[in-house]
């Protein structure tokens, strides 16, 4: 073999180690591109489920609160009603009151008027 075919072979060969570095360093970078494509998948899938506990939680803490809020709504709703109907109790058992006192008040004038009349007759 000559020099300039060994000086040939040589750049051949660095050549070839050259193609061959690239091409490594190609797939080093589609591979890592590939990882930082898939690591913000990954990540968003991971907070996702991380999440659904916390939204579990949430959505519970919320069903209670609401169950809670409509049971204090039908508590002061029953609450009113036998306030209003131990009022118009109070107001039934004034007005009968009125009526029997003024039923007596007769009654009394009545029997007034009758001994007034029979003094008068006597």
């Amino acid at each position: 073999m000559t020099v300039s075919e060994e000086v040939l072979d040589e750049i051949q060969l660095e050549k070839k180690k050259a193609l061959i570095t690239d091409e490594l360093k190609e797939r080093e970078q589609k591979t890592l591109g590939e990882s930082i494509n898939k690591k913000p998948k990954e990540y968003t899938k991971k907070k996702e489920d991380a999440l659904k506990p916390e939204e579990a939680r949430l959505a519970e803490e919320a069903r209670l609160s609401e169950e809670a809020r409509l049971s204090e709504e039908a508590r002061l709703s029953e609450e009113a009603r036998l306030s209003e109907e131990a009022r118009l109790s109070e107001e039934a058992r004034l007005a009968e009151e009125e009526r029997l006192a003024e039923e007596a008040r007769l009654t009394a004038e009545v029997r007034l008027a009758e001994k007034v009349r029979l003094a008068e007759e006597a």
